[in-house]
């Protein structure tokens, strides 16, 4: 029997072998979540502070969340604390769209972080560093469920949303959701995606040679989203599977850009 070596070519889009209809392309609903007023907190501990966002795009009725919290059919968050906040808008389509890392201050606790992106693609190397001013000196600081410390820095922080409470000589604790955004990783498509597809989706059958090989950088480049998508939700190669560092490295090529390089 001959053997075509499509790449992931049997898995994507119009190169899929099933029926299933494609799910709505987010990227290009036209999504959009606006920041308007932000009021801050009268002072430590006390939640007086507020914040309203705006959704435009996409397709209505939207809701509005503070991230890990309820949502809301306005954009309008009162009663809040001085912290750092994610506003997540999601529209009918399930699509969703995020203003990171608002700041809501207080008179008598100010604070900055200077936030380092995650460009590691197979590890993690986000970073975040807190001052705070205004308050009640010292302060102690602690990441998720760690024991609190003088140190403010933290390292080795992956993509994603990251809670860090900082607490104040008075007894005052204010909390951080701070989101790490994901860097240019430089995941190369000659060294990292090529061998990926040439040895691990290699199938026969499927469209008798009739779809593009992903092999030729152009093709997988135009498929390069469903790429990410499919093998993500392991629903592709239909054969065999990838490793979980194969399915990352496709994820952060594509996020790069899906580049020639």
């Amino acid at each position: 029997m001959q053997k075509f070596w499509f790449g992931l070519a049997v898995a994507f889009g119009v190169m899929a072998c099933s029926n299933d209809e494609d799910p709505v392309d987010c990227e290009k609903s036209g999504l959009i979540l606006s920041l308007g007023t932000v009021v801050n907190a009268s002072q430590c501990g006390v939640p007086d502070g507020s914040l309203k966002v705006f959704g435009s795009g996409g397709k209505e009725p939207y809701q509005f969340s503070i991230k890990n919290g309820p949502t809301q059919d306005n954009g309008q968050f009162n009663n809040l604390p001085a912290g750092l906040y994610t506003i997540v808008l999601t529209d009918a389509n399930a699509c969703n769209t995020t203003i990171d890392n608002v700041y809501i201050k207080a008179q008598d606790f100010s604070f900055t972080a200077d936030i380092t992106d995650d460009n590691s693609c197979l590890g993690s190397n986000g970073a975040v560093t807190l001052q705070v001013s205004s308050g009640n000196p010292p302060y102690l600081f602690a990441i998720g469920t760690s024991d609190f410390s003088e140190n403010n820095t933290f390292t080795g922080l992956p993509v994603g949303y990251q809670t860090i409470v900082v607490k104040d000589n008075a007894g005052c604790t204010v909390n951080l959701g701070i989101t790490i955004s994901r860097g240019f990783s430089g995941t190369s498509w000659a060294n990292d995606i090529k061998p990926i597809i040439e040895t691990k989706c290699s199938v026969s059958g499927c469209h008798d040679g009739t779809r593009p090989d992903l092999r030729v950088f152009a093709n997988a480049k135009a498929n390069a989203k469903n790429m990410k998508l499919k093998t993500q939700d392991r629903s592709m190669p239909k054969e065999g599977s990838l490793t979980d560092a194969e399915i990352q490295l496709i994820a952060c090529w594509v996020d790069d850009g899906a580049l020639a390089n």
